[in-house]
């Protein structure tokens, strides 16, 4: 990541709150803003007053599922980058689902290495895009 852009900010949510809390440990570790939620619902009720540069999500969760949360979380803030991880098998048609959304996803467990490879290279697109929207409107 960038040092001179402000620091990236990541909502983990995962029902396993030992899965979420480890999540923000490793990413807080590498210089990111982490807020760990356990349900999809409080996600969607946390989003109105919190604007994630990327979401990682477990997908498989009570009520409101990782994909549901992301698809309205993405309405909400659409430029926001999302990224679905779960250890359950997904059949070939819910991952070309997931794709066609414009998702990225990774099978757990989640190494830390592979998880901040995607993360760190979301992070750095997100801040060309800022700096893009930046120097359009100045």
């Amino acid at each position: 990541m960038d040092g001179s852009t402000d620091k990236c900010r990541v909502l983990v949510i995962d029902d396993e709150h030992i899965i979420a809390d480890t999540l923000k440990q490793i990413l807080e570790l590498h210089g990111f803003e982490a807020t760990p939620l356990y349900s999809g619902e409080s996600a969607l009720e946390w989003i109105e007053s919190f604007r994630p540069d990327i979401v990682l999500s477990d997908i498989v969760m009570h009520q409101v599922d990782g994909v549901e949360a992301a698809v309205r979380i993405r309405e909400l803030h659409p430029e926001c980058r999302v990224i679905l991880f779960s250890a359950s098998a997904l059949s070939s048609a819910n991952r070309r689902k997931i794709v066609t959304l414009g998702f990225e996803f990774l099978e757990r467990p989640l190494h830390p290495k592979d998880l901040l490879a995607h993360v760190i290279g979301n992070a750095n697109q997100d801040s060309k895009t800022r700096a893009q929207a930046r120097s359009s409107t100045g």
